[in-house]
């Protein structure tokens, strides 16, 4: 309970966080725009779950990201503020499904959280390396090559989930 609840402020802190610091160089004033606008919205979405406000609030997160690549704000920050705000945006609806559906025995809730966690981490760990790869290196293929090297990289996602899930 305390690390589902610790991971849960966590994410929208740091995104908070993470989108304040890159726009700092573009002005104190949109950093105020900016990090009380995501704060308000993650806090308002931890505390209706159940309405759009989760949606919202992810939404309005990204917007500032985009804005922020847009105003040439550093591109590090912003990836992993979008990454924080994506996790953010899936514990909230995680933390509404377990209080919508009791579970009465404790290591059943513990293996739940443990493979949502990890199929978590995993999915942001591969999106947030493939993102970082693709800024870090420049190389020109076909469109061919593209698609084959998608299909592996769809095909080992695939290998890595079902190994996970045993």
């Amino acid at each position: 309970m305390i690390l589902r609840r610790t991971i849960s402020l966590a994410c929208p802190i740091m995104c908070t966080i993470c989108l304040a610091a890159g726009h700092a160089a573009n002005g104190w004033g949109i950093v105020v725009m900016a990090g009380a606008s995501t704060g308000l919205a993650w806090w308002l979405a931890n505390k209706w779950p159940a309405t759009s406000l989760p949606l919202a609030a992810f939404a309005i997160s990204i917007a500032w990201d985009a804005a922020g690549l847009l105003a040439s704000a550093p591109a590090l920050l912003m990836i992993l503020s979008a990454t924080f705000a994506l996790a953010s945006w899936d514990l909230v609806l995680f933390d509404h499904i377990l209080a919508d559906n009791p579970i009465s025995s404790t290591p059943t809730i513990a293996l739940f959280q443990n493979r949502h966690y990890r199929s978590l981490a995993l999915a942001l760990g591969l999106g947030l390396l493939i993102v970082l790869v693709g800024r870090t290196i420049q190389v020109q293929i076909s469109f061919v090559i593209m698609g084959l090297f998608v299909l592996l990289a769809l095909f080992s996602i695939d290998r890595i989930w079902r190994v996970l899930k045993e």
